[in-house]
């Protein structure tokens, strides 16, 4: 028997000669040593634009592959080759072949399907005497194999292990030939239609393997709770293959129960009194240790595990984990680096384990495939909640561009020629991961419409295992098998519409499996849904969309490194940046709305006053007592003092504690800052990691002292001059505006300031069509001209009125007022005199100064940037920044760097020459080395122009960034820009320094 062309277009045809799935668990030998040899690394490598023009026979050893190019296992191949190898593709919906090959499913692209043949030698250990088997963890999408010439079998399936037995292709004593050729596309191409980069290649692991004469080949642990919680039972069910005889020892927590090997199948368990259990805020594991002995009474095999005692269960039309309401407070995650695509290291794994932790994440969707099986490993240690997706969508065969269409192209519908590869997909996730305790729901896949199809999976995964619930959101799309999930799971459903569902839907449980599309700069109004989630029972929590931006690092054309998207691979078809929509950029950097999650996703909300503090306790079984709570008391920003407290609030209770000082009642702001922080170090953080904050602010009115600095006034036929004892400002009558304004000398302007009504769009603002809607506001600043310009001075003051006349339709005019002191503080007063009310990107007046000014201090909302949609995380307090750092790296440049509640801002040079910003009120201010305009005409960062400027905006307010998604979401009402007829902005600027 030998690989046949055909079987890559045939659903019918998805494993020749693979093992059977089964657990993913270690075994190892008496010494504690695994029955394992890694093949990672440098493979030999050709190739091929087609499966045809492929080479043949090239596993034969007197085949030469010396010339041969070399490639690294695991990894891409279009990552690798430096483009000779095909390229890197990135599509949503449509199918990556859509527009240049018409073809149906099943049937699979001729014109290229570009094919990777590889070639690996390798000898046997001596160890090895009863068998050889390879791992292949991960292979997209289709891979045939061969062994010393002689074909050993062939999988589709890119996400779980596949799995063959070498035993009788290898010598034993000599040097073998493990070749392999991975084809880009085959039939099970159709069932892969995530949203992701399509990349094949050997991406994961590969592993030549042993097992002993007597093996266990699969574990399914399950741990069983009395309805008290009072006792635990690990029921064990093992399957054998090998000689039978001997016996099976489990060791746990000193307990060793035995079993004699009569059969290939064994059934132990093991009891305990009050066990401690298993969950996100205390994932506990019970460490247990099987040990095979053969009929000699010889220990031949040792398999160490962990087992987590909880209870996941729906009862009542509410999921409960260990008896409690949970909240899934989650984030989607795609297996990805910039660098090297789906292949990611476990140190990379791991800080995405710990960066979810640290930022109050308890959940995690594996959208939309099976991970890498550490992935679980991590996440049973460190304490996730994990919804396993198998690897399933259809989107393409169904969604089209004037709307939802199931016909019978649409899988897996009804189609039953269909449903053995289906099927396959979903045992090959559980049988794998069926051990983790952090799994709770097993996922039927993701966006393939609904039908009978999958329904039998989803009945599957309850028969096999009933200690989980089932996930599908593909039912909201067609309901004909509305059971297939055992609850409720929406995409992106603005809150208002999740109410509507629970009204009428009222004890049934809902999700948003996806929600808050993090693409650029983006979620706004997460608040609302986590708030949802405390109030009402039957709101369980979502995924937010998603958590890293699927870039590539790659050259500009000047060299430097920058974040590709698609399309910039001459990929086409492509859906451009709609890749990046990640809480962390490529790079794993943080972005600003993670400052945003953590704060909505905290488990403790703390309400601070003038006098005491309060804490509710939304956790589901961690008392307060476990942290301490740390009581801050500012002045205008400045720490005065800092004490810390203990307290005590059970689960769903809150405690109140007065405030350990007194909040004076001199002039000044006070800012009094509560926090929940670690106490000592945990895996995934150090102690006084802050979990939780809430601020309390308030303000005691100070005299107003009035400035006895003497001005000077010049009303001159073309310029207005006023002068003082450091400074001197110059307004200009044409072409009309402040041109001017020196401080010791130094002019601090490069060009007069302007009236600002736009910002960069963001990537939701383009999905709403937001530059259309407000377009007359691009320009209306840019293009104002002065019809009206005044002086009127005295000794102490100089006061200049302007009118100006906006370019838009309607002649709208801005009134401009300007009062200047003899210490050079001008006051500027903005007033709209428009007859209506109207909605803008911002209001607010734009300065721009030479680059050299670009170190900027803060007193206002922070640390990261804020918006007010997305505020929530955003503690008042004195920070500093950059314009360069303020430039938040956005895949797509894009608006960025905002601060709101800003009461002064100080931009200056490094010997502290600059100008100060203030405002009583607080306004939002922008320090960017770009103006909104250079900002919105950039693609990529290498197109943004080379850095001459420092730009600063400083504003009345501007429009939230809004979130609910990208494709046509606008931002709320109540977050807009509204400006009403008589509206006024006062702010303040003065220069500063030398």
């Amino acid at each position: 028997m030998d690989f046949e062309l055909k079987w890559l277009a045939d659903p019918a045809v998805f494993a020749v000669n693979r093992l059977e799935a089964h657990s993913s668990h270690p075994f190892v030998d008496v010494q504690g040593e695994p029955f394992e040899v890694s093949l990672d690394g440098a493979w030999k490598f050709a190739w091929s634009p087609t499966p045809e023009s492929a080479p043949r026979g090239f596993s034969a050893l007197n085949y030469s592959v010396e010339k041969w190019d070399e490639i690294e296992v695991p990894g891409a191949i279009p990552l690798q080759g430096g483009g000779r190898w095909g390229t890197p593709q990135y599509t949503n919906i449509m199918y990556p072949w859509d527009g240049t090959e018409k073809i149906v499913p099943g049937q699979i692209p001729t014109r290229s399907n570009p094919t990777g043949t590889y070639v690996r030698e390798f000898t046997i250990p001596d160890a090895w005497t009863n068998s050889v088997r390879v791992h292949f963890d991960g292979a997209d999408s289709a891979l045939a194999v061969w062994c010393n010439g002689k074909f050993v079998g062939y999988s589709e399936g890119s996400f779980t292990p596949a799995c063959f037995d070498l035993t009788d292709f290898v010598d034993p004593d000599g040097v073998n030939r493990l070749g392999v050729q991975v084809f880009r596309y085959c039939s099970g191409s159709w069932l892969e239609d995530q949203d992701f980069w399509r990349m094949p290649g050997l991406f994961r692991s590969v592993t030549l393997y042993s097992v002993p004469h007597v093996h266990v080949d699969d574990v399914f642990a399950t741990p069983y709770l009395s309805d008290d919680f009072s006792v635990g039972t690990l029921g064990v069910s093992l399957k054998l293959e090998g000689n039978l005889g001997g016996r099976i020892e489990l060791d746990f927590c000193g307990l060793v129960e035995e079993a004699p090997i009569e059969s290939h199948e064994v059934e132990m368990t093991v009891s305990i009194a009050e066990p401690h259990l298993w969950s996100a805020e205390d994932p506990y594991l019970y460490p247990y240790t099987l040990r095979v002995y053969d009929a000699a009474g010889r220990l031949v095999e040792q398999i160490p595990m962990n087992a987590g005692f909880r209870r996941f269960e729906m009862r009542d039309g509410i999921m409960l984990i260990n008896g409690k309401r949970i909240v899934f407070k989650g984030v989607n995650r795609h297996e990805w680096d910039c660098g090297a695509g789906r292949t990611l290291t476990l140190e990379e794994m791991e800080a995405d384990v710990i960066l979810m932790k640290q930022n109050n994440i308890n959940a995690v969707r594996t959208s939309h495939y099976p991970n890498r099986t550490e992935w679980y490993d991590l996440c049973d240690f460190y304490g996730l909640y994990v919804v396993d997706e198998m690897n399933l969508e259809t989107h393409g065969t169904w969604c089209k561009p004037d709307g939802d269409r199931f016909d019978e192209n649409s899988l897996p519908g009804e189609r039953e020629d269909w449903k053995p590869a289906v099927m396959d997909r979903a045992k090959a996730m559980l049988e794998r991961d069926k051990n983790h305790p952090s799994i709770l729901i097993w996922s039927c896949g993701n966006e393939s419409g609904g039908g009978s199809v999958l329904y039998d999976v989803s009945n599957y995964f309850r028969e096999k295992d009933p200690s989980r619930l089932v996930h599908y959101e593909g039912v909201f799309h067609n309901r004909r098998y509305n059971s297939t999930s055992d609850m409720e799971s929406q995409m992106y459903t603005p809150v208002e519409g999740l109410k509507d569902f629970l009204a009428g839907n009222p004890g049934h449980p809902l999700i948003c499996c996806e929600y808050s599309h993090a693409m650029g700069n983006s979620c706004g109004g997460l608040r609302e849904y986590t708030e949802l989630a405390r109030h009402e029972r039957s709101y369980q929590g979502g995924f937010i969309w998603d958590f890293i931006d699927q870039g590539l690092l790659a050259l500009a054309p000047d060299g430097t490194a920058y974040t590709a998207y698609g399309g910039d691979f001459s990929d086409r078809p492509s859906d451009f940046d709609f890749c990046c929509n990640g809480l962390l950029f490529a790079d794993r950097t943080p972005s600003p709305k993670l400052q945003e999650v953590k704060a909505c996703y905290a488990d403790f909300e703390i309400l601070v006053s003038k006098y005491d503090v309060t804490i509710r306790n939304y956790s589901l079984f961690t008392d307060l007592a476990a942290y301490n709570v740390r009581i801050q008391l500012y002045a205008d920003g400045v720490l005065r003092e800092s004490r810390e407290v203990h307290a005590e609030a059970q689960p769903g209770g809150f405690a109140a504690m007065p405030l350990p000082f007194v909040v004076p009642t001199d002039p000044g702001e006070y800012t009094v800052t509560a926090s929940v922080i670690l106490p000592e170090d945990t895996a995934w953080a150090k102690a006084d990691h802050v979990v939780a904050q809430g601020q309390f602010i308030t303000r005691n009115e100070q005299p107003v002292s009035s400035c006895l600095l003497p001005v000077r006034a010049v009303d001159g036929d073309y310029n207005m001059g006023v002068f003082g004892e450091r400074f001197d400002l110059l307004f200009s009558r044409k072409p009309g505006g402040l041109i001017s304004y020196r401080r010791c000398g130094a002019e601090l302007l490069l060009t007069q300031p302007q009236l600002s009504f736009w910002r960069a769009p963001t990537s939701n603002d383009l999905g709403c069509q937001m530059p259309a809607e407000y377009a007359v506001w691009k320009c209306a600043g840019t293009y104002a001209r002065m019809a009206q310009c005044g002086m009127y001075s005295d000794a102490l003051t100089a006061r200049i009125a302007a009118i100006y006349n906006l370019a838009t339709p309607e002649r709208t005019a801005v009134s401009v007022l300007y009062n200047i002191t003899g210490d050079g503080r001008v006051e500027v007063t903005l007033t709209w005199n428009g007859k209506k009310e109207v909605c803008v990107p911002e209001f607010g007046m734009e300065f721009v100064l030479p680059s050299r000014f670009s170190a900027v201090r803060y007193y206002g909302m922070g640390p990261e940037e804020n918006y007010c949609d997305r505020c929530s995380g955003a503690m008042l307090g004195i920070y500093e920044t950059t314009a360069q750092q303020n430039m938040t790296p956005y895949a797509v440049p894009q608006e960025c760097g905002n601060r709101t509640g800003v009461r002064w801002a100080e931009v200056t040079d490094e010997n502290g020459l600059g100008m100060r910003f203030s405002s009583e009120d607080g306004m939002n201010v922008s320090v960017l080395p770009y103006t909104p305009h250079e900002v919105e005409n950039a693609r990529h960062a290498y197109e943004l122009p080379p850095v001459t400027k420092t730009v600063v905006r400083c504003t009345m307010g501007q429009m939230g960034v809004g979130g609910d998604n990208s494709w046509g979401a606008k931002t709320h009402p109540e977050d807009l820009c509204r400006l009403a007829p008589g509206q006024t902005f006062r702010f303040v600027f003065e220069g500063i320094g030398e």
